[in-house]
């Protein structure tokens, strides 16, 4: 979901909007699990595309607006209470998120705090390195462990589970490069 340059989307008035990747984020999760709020697209990033594309999640509160005023969603708004706002993806919404699904989605983006460390690592204490291998075999394992328990239930074969097939094949390899570096 790598979106290195945003896709221009024609907007109301024939304004040109960039859309970057938390506005692809909010159209394919509202796309795909139907109208919901701010909240509910926070829980729905958390439960699936969060494990591998990190943005902050406040954008999911300041997005949905933006993407409004676009025309790219409509809005309904409860009268009383807390007054709720509730999102769902229009036929524009559907048409730009069509338009960035068919081009390239460019070089992949790889963040990750422990090669970062390990790279510096000789700047540090001599025992840097088998410390900070044993934390990173941890988070692996635990995180393979949340892999594991969403491919259970996740269908077989539905796109949902292909992502979740390269968090597992990520994962098992990290658990083996930073095995090596331990032993």
């Amino acid at each position: 979901m790598s979106d290195a340059s945003p896709v221009a989307i024609p907007a109301a008035a024939d304004e040109q909007a960039s859309l970057g990747p938390s506005a692809y984020i909010v159209l394919g999760l509202l796309g795909q699990c139907g109208p919901g709020t701010s909240y509910d697209l926070k829980r729905w990033a958390d439960e699936s595309v969060g494990y591998f594309w990190t943005f902050p999640r406040s954008q999911l509160y300041a997005e949905p607006q933006r993407l409004v005023g676009l025309g790219l969603l409509a809005e309904t708004q409860e009268d009383g209470g807390r007054r709720k706002r509730t999102y769902s993806i229009t036929l524009a919404g559907r048409s730009a998120l069509a338009h960035w699904l068919a081009h390239p989605a460019g070089f992949p983006e790889l963040r990750d705090a422990g090669l970062l460390k390990l790279f510096f690592a000789g700047q540090g204490p001599p025992d840097l390195l088998p410390q900070l291998a044993q934390e990173q075999l941890d988070l692996h394992r635990a995180r393979l462990a949340e892999y594991e328990h969403q491919a259970a239930c996740v269908p077989e074969g539905s796109f949902e589970a292909l992502p979740l097939r390269m968090g597992l094949l990520y994962e098992r390899a990290s658990l083996a490069f930073w095995a090596e570096l331990l032993a």
